[in-house]
C-alpha cells in the first residue's frame, strides 16, 4: 500500500499529533505514513514547568529524539494558551514582569528545541467564541491587555526568526468567529506584528461538516497573505452535544465519515498553495482525546486508522485521486 505522505508528497506534509507513548505503540503507522508530528501535550507549560522555575524535558526529549530519528518534520505546540499554563504564572505580576516570564519560557522551551523545529504555535485560541467578545478573558489578556498577543509574537520573532509564526484556533470555520478571527490577524498584520501562518484545527464531526463553508473560510484567510496548517483534524462520530455512548460505530457512521474526509481532503489538495501541512490529532483510534472530550469515557472513533491500527475506508477515500 502507497503510503500517504507519498500520495500526498507534491501537496503538503502529512501530520499526527503524538504523545510519549504511541510513538513507541504506533511507531509503524507514523514512520510510514506521516512526516510530520505535533506534541499533543508535551510541548505545553503546564507540562514542561509545573512548578516555577523548574522545567521538566523527559517527554518532549524523547518526542524530539524520535522525529530526529525519523527525519519528521516537527510543529512546536504551544507558547501561550488560556488552559494547560501553571497558576503560578500569573501570580503576583505585573506586565513587565508577565513578559519576561514568556521571554524566558520562550527562551528555554524554544532554545532548546531551536533547531528542530520549524513553525511554532505561538499563540493558541485566543479568539472568544461569544459573539460580542473578541478577545478570550485570560491570565494573559487581564494582565498584558487585549493586544498580548502582540508581545507573544513579537518575543517569538526576535527569539526565532528563522521559524515561521503561527496562530491557532478552533470554530475556525463558524462565520462569526471566523470573522473575528480574520478581524484580529488583519489588524495585527496592520500594526506590523511578525505573524506568518494561520492554523485551522479542524475538529469536527459527520453531522456539522461543511465542506463549501471550509472554502469560504480558506478563501477569506487566504487573504490575509499567511500560510495555513490544518492543525488538529479528527472527525468525530457524534454531535459536540450528543452525550450518548455506542459499543461501536454502525458501516452507515464509517461510511459517512469517510465522505467527510474525501471531501476535505479534495478541498484541501485544491488549497494546496498556500496550505502547507494536514496534520489529524492523533494517529488511531485506540488512542484519541475524543475518548474523554466532552465526555469523559465515551468512546469516540474520529481517526484514520481503527482500534488494531488497520487502515479505515476514511483513510482509502482521501488516497483515491
Amino acid at each position: 500500500m502507497t503510503s500517504l505522505k507519498e500520495k500526498y508528497e507534491n501537496y503538503f506534509l502529512i501530520g499526527a499529533a503524538v504523545n510519549h507513548k504511541v510513538i513507541d505503540s504506533h511507531k509503524e503507522i507514523i514512520t510510514k505514513h506521516f512526516n510530520s508530528i505535533t506534541c499533543e501535550n508535551e510541548m505545553k507549560y503546564a507540562n514542561v514547568c509545573k512548578e516555577k522555575e523548574k522545567y521538566n524535558f523527559t517527554y518532549a526529549d524523547k518526542i524530539v529524539s524520535f522525529a530526529r530519528e525519523n527525519k519528521l518534520a516537527l510543529r512546536g505546540h504551544t507558547f501561550v494558551w488560556h488552559n494547560q499554563t501553571p497558576e503560578w504564572v500569573f501570580s503576583e505580576v505585573n506586565k513587565e514582569e508577565l513578559r519576561f516570564r514568556l521571554r524566558k519560557h520562550m527562551e528555554t522551551l524554544g532554545g532548546r528545541y531551536h533547531n528542530d523545529i520549524f513553525c511554532w504555535d505561538v499563540v493558541n485560541e485566543a479568539i472568544e467564541d461569544k459573539e460580542n467578545t473578541r478577545i478570550r478573558t485570560s491570565g494573559w489578556s487581564k494582565i498584558l491587555g487585549e493586544n498580548f498577543m502582540d508581545d507573544a509574537f513579537l518575543i517569538a520573532k526576535e527569539l526565532f526568526p528563522n521559524t515561521s509564526l503561527f496562530y491557532n484556533d478552533y470554530n475556525e470555520t463558524d462565520p462569526i468567529k471566523r470573522d473575528k478571527i480574520y478581524s484580529t490577524i488583519y489588524d495585527m498584520k496592520e500594526r506590523g506584528i511578525p505573524i506568518d501562518g494561520l492554523g485551522l484545527q479542524c475538529h469536527i464531526n459527520i453531522y456539522s461538516a461543511n465542506v463549501d463553508n471550509l472554502r469560504r473560510t480558506l478563501e477569506l484567510y487566504a487573504k490575509l497573505g499567511l500560510r495555513l496548517h490544518i492543525t488538529e483534524m479528527d472527525v468525530s462520530l457524534f454531535e459536540f452535544v450528543d452525550s450518548s455512548k455506542i459499543e461501536k460505530p454502525s458501516d452507515k457512521m464509517l461510511e459517512k465519515q469517510a465522505i467527510v474526509y474525501a471531501q476535505y481532503f479534495k478541498a484541501f489538495r485544491e488549497y494546496k498553495d498556500i496550505i502547507d501541512c494536514v496534520t489529524t490529532w492523533g494517529v488511531a483510534d485506540d488512542d484519541t482525546w475524543l475518548d474523554n472530550f466532552p465526555f469523559e469515557n465515551r468512546k469516540n472513533w474520529p481517526l484514520l486508522f481503527d482500534e488494531e491500527h488497520n487502515p479505515k475506508e476514511a483513510l482509502l477515500r482521501i488516497m483515491d485521486f
